[in-house]
C-alpha cells in the first residue's frame, strides 16, 4: 500500500501557501551553501549568506531577535506566485547576497589576495546544477512516503547506489524480478514528481 504525504514544500511555495521558517530553512539552507560554494565563499561567509538570505526572504531581521533554533513556528513565508517563478526569485536573493558578502571581504583584505568572483554566466551554470540537486533531492523525499519501504529501498540501493540486482534481492529478501519492477515503477514515480515540481 503506497503512503500519502503532503504535497511538496516547494509545490506550496509556487501555490503561494504559507510555509514555515523551520520548514524551509531545513529545506533550502543546503542549497544556499553550494551556491555559496560555488562562489568561492568561505565556510564563515557561506554561513552569513544563509543569515542573510533567509532574512531577506521572510523580510523579518530574525536572527537580532531569536536564536537560529528558536525561530517561533508562526513565522512564516508566502510567496506571491505573480512574480515569476520561485527558482529565479530565490535565485537572485542569493547572487545579490553572496556578491554583497565578496565586496565586504574585499574591504578587509588585500584586493590582490581575493578571487575574481563567479561570473554571471558561471553562477547561472553551477545555480541550474545545483538546482537540479536540489529537485532530485525533493522528489527522492516525497518517492519515499509515496511508495512503500521495501520497494523504495530495492530502487535506491539497485538504481541510485549501483549495487548488483542479485545482491539488492538477497538482502531485501526480494526476486530478481521484484527489484526490476520496484526500479521501474520508482523511476516513473520520479519523473513525474520532478516534473511537477519544476513546473512554472
Amino acid at each position: 500500500m503506497a503512503f500519502t504525504t503532503k504535497k511538496s514544500l516547494l509545490a506550496r511555495v509556487r501555490a503561494g501557501d504559507e510555509v514555515s521558517w523551520r520548514e524551509f530553512y531545513e529545506t533550502y539552507r543546503p542549497l544556499i551553501i553550494l551556491c555559496g560554494r560555488d562562489c568561492g565563499l568561505t565556510y564563515e561567509e557561506n554561513e552569513e549568506l544563509v543569515q542573510l538570505v533567509m532574512c531577506e526572504i521572510f523580510q523579518k531581521d530574525i536572527l537580532a531577535k531569536y536564536n537560529i533554533d528558536e525561530v517561533p513556528k508562526d513565522i512564516v513565508f508566502q510567496y506571491d506566485p505573480s512574480r515569476g517563478r520561485f527558482r529565479y526569485f530565490l535565485k537572485g536573493i542569493i547572487r545579490n547576497q553572496a556578491f554583497k558578502l565578496y565586496h565586504k571581504r574585499r574591504e578587509h583584505v588585500n584586493i590582490e589576495e581575493i578571487p575574481e568572483p563567479a561570473s554571471d554566466e558561471k553562477f547561472d551554470a553551477s545555480w541550474d546544477e545545483e538546482w537540479r540537486r536540489h529537485i532530485f533531492t525533493q522528489a527522492m523525499l516525497e518517492l519515499r512516503n509515496q511508495v512503500q519501504s521495501n520497494t523504495f529501498a530495492a530502487f535506491e540501493m539497485y538504481a541510485v547506489q549501483g549495487r548488483p540486482v542479485k545482491e539488492v534481492a538477497d538482502f531485501l529478501n526480494m526476486s530478481v524480478n521484484s527489484v526490476y519492477v520496484a526500479k521501474n515503477r520508482c523511476i516513473e514515480s520520479l519523473k513525474e514528481i520532478m516534473e511537477n515540481l519544476e513546473r512554472k
